[in-house]
């Protein structure tokens, strides 16, 4: 039942929200602006509630929540932007045969690039996957927004994405004590055929899948996440998170605008939209990332025969690229409205992560430079090509390291280091692995890395968490999500079992790893190293 209002983060007030609904297993992979939500459940959770764990890859993440569905279990997976590119695989597949208990996907997208390696708007793969995806306007309503998804989805059986953005997580307000859902009672389906998706049934089930879109697109005919305010004949629409942003531009200052705050982003509630846009001469779409409702309300004008005329990111009354700042949202009404004046405000400054140094005492630091001496030793950076990861090294990339010539996604350093070295370049390769990269993709490349044994250095740096995001464990973590000590998996076993010896250091003996790198540099086959030192401020945290 509702009750009391308090004030919340906004990944608090979904972790909140799913709570509520009742969700028995909770899993992903960190990554901002989606981690929060997994590490605030946990918080409010009590042990016994639900199976709370990050998982090593979001494929397997996605895998685990929706076996839980299918055994009678509400789920959540939370995972960022490029974390959906993982999962999709899965996803694509899963959504044809839909699940059984309720299925939310958390996913944060990144416009901006805050803290990922590329600015993509998700959404198009939710549409790729045809998944049902919604946004929440503000911190107030998003814990019973996540407690509506979770009933969509079980009154349809099909997964249901809830899309956020760091805007949004971060920020603070006040939130009701959203309505708890009675418990799923039903166990699995034991019934012929139903959870096995094979090419003979693929029409069948895709056919199916169609009909619960269209059912769910009426529901967000009706939906109460959707808000109109304001009057006259210019329309803004101001997607998920970018409708707090609107009305804080525009201060309280009056405007000749319609004001559609839209949660229900895909697949859109077009009867809903079509009778809003009747009496519109112009509008503007507010969202983050790329044109994605502003194309279907153009499709949509179209086929309705309404003369309306449409602004967004096709026109650039507002930017293409990067996040949406208050500033930017004034300047386009300005454009759409002349009877407003935007106030005069100089953007917030944000730190980004990947501009940050690494921290003083980081057992990084001494392994970096002491591979800096090796390298030197051998030719110099001309003759070497270091490929790096994602995770804290990514801080060694700025002075006075700046250490990397390659690097892309997560996980994906063995693979490119390993095509480097077949490319014939004459260059001695280095690939520089974190942990938990190499547990959540890398580990893939390491047999064609054992087959192949090419001339190539894989340093793996070893400190026991996922430290950029947090913190958070994975499968080599001593501890678990609460900061319990536990059985891990050994890196250097698991190494060891595809036929490789890897040799292990620790950044305290700088001279056994100048030998160790010296070695690995003037070899003519496959050397791992494992760098093994704690990162001290996770290990200072769990001893206090």
């Amino acid at each position: 039942m509702a009750g009391m209002y308090k004030t919340l983060r906004g990944d608090q007030a979904l972790a909140l929200g799913a709570l509520a609904a009742g969700v028995r297993v909770v899993t992903g992979y960190p990554g901002s602006p989606a981690t929060g939500v997994l590490d605030s459940f946990l918080a409010l959770a009590k042990s016994e509630t639900a199976y709370v764990q990050w998982a090593p890859n979001e494929k397997v993440a996605l895998e685990m929540a929706f076996g839980a569905s299918l055994g009678g279990s509400r789920a959540l997976v939370v995972l960022k932007s490029v974390g959906l590119n993982i999962a999709l695989d899965p996803l694509a597949t899963m959504s044809l045969s839909g699940c059984h208990a309720g299925l939310v996907i958390l996913l944060g997208d990144d416009p901006g690039g805050w803290s990922s390696q590329n600015e993509q708007d998700t959404r198009w793969l939710a549409r790729v996957a045809e998944v049902p995806l919604v946004e929440p306007i503000n911190v107030a309503e998003a814990a019973s927004l996540m407690v509506q998804a979770y009933i969509w989805s079980e009154t349809l059986n099909i997964p249901v994405i809830v899309r956020v953005i760091g805007a949004l997580t971060l920020a603070e307000g006040a939130v009701e004590e959203p309505w708890q859902l009675p418990p799923f009672t039903q166990r699995f389906w034991h019934k012929r055929n139903r959870w096995v998706v094979l090419p003979a049934t693929v029409v069948g089930y895709h056919r199916m899948l169609h009909r619960c879109l269209a059912q769910i697109q009426g529901l967000f005919e009706v939906s109460p996440f959707d808000h109109l305010s304001g009057q006259g004949s210019l329309g803004v629409v101001a997607v998920g998170c970018a409708h707090a942003k609107l009305l804080r531009a525009m201060e309280g200052r009056t405007s000749n605008l319609q004001i559609l705050g839209l949660t229900s982003v895909w697949p859109l509630p077009e009867r809903k939209l079509t009778r809003w846009l009747r009496g519109l001469e112009r509008i503007l779409i507010l969202e983050e990332g790329g044109p994605f409702v502003e194309e279907s309300l153009a499709a949509l004008a179209q086929r309705a025969g309404l003369e309306v005329s449409i602004s967004g990111r096709h026109d650039r009354l507002i930017p293409e690229e990067g996040e949406l700042g208050e500033e930017d949202i004034a300047t386009a009404l300005a454009r759409l409205d002349p009877a407003y004046q935007p106030p005069e405000r100089a953007p917030a400054p944000r730190a980004m992560p990947s501009k940050v140094p690494l921290c003083e005492d980081c057992p990084y630091r001494p392994t970096f430079e002491a591979l800096l001496r090796a390298i030197g030793r051998h030719g110099g950076r001309e003759r070497h090509i270091v490929v790096g990861e994602t995770g804290c090294m990514v801080r060694a990339n700025l002075p006075p390291f700046e250490l990397f010539d390659v690097k892309y996604g997560l996980g994906s350093g063995l693979g490119l280091a390993l095509g480097l070295a077949l490319s014939g370049t004459p260059e001695h390769i280095i690939a520089l692995l974190g942990d938990s990269s190499f547990f959540h993709s890398d580990i893939n490349a390491l047999p064609q890395a054992q087959q192949l044994g090419l001339p190539l250095v894989v340093v793996i740096l070893d400190n026991g968490t996922t430290a950029l995001t947090g913190g958070q464990p994975h499968p080599g973590s001593p501890v678990d999500e609460l900061g319990r000590p536990r059985a891990c998996t050994d890196l250097a076993a698991v190494i060891r079992g595809y036929g490789l010896e890897p040799r292990l250091c620790s950044p305290e003996d700088v001279p056994a790893m100048e030998a160790a790198f010296d070695e690995a540099l003037e070899a003519q086959d496959l050397r791992l190293i494992i760098v093994r030192g704690p990162c001290p401020k996770y290990t200072r945290q769990r001893t206090a």
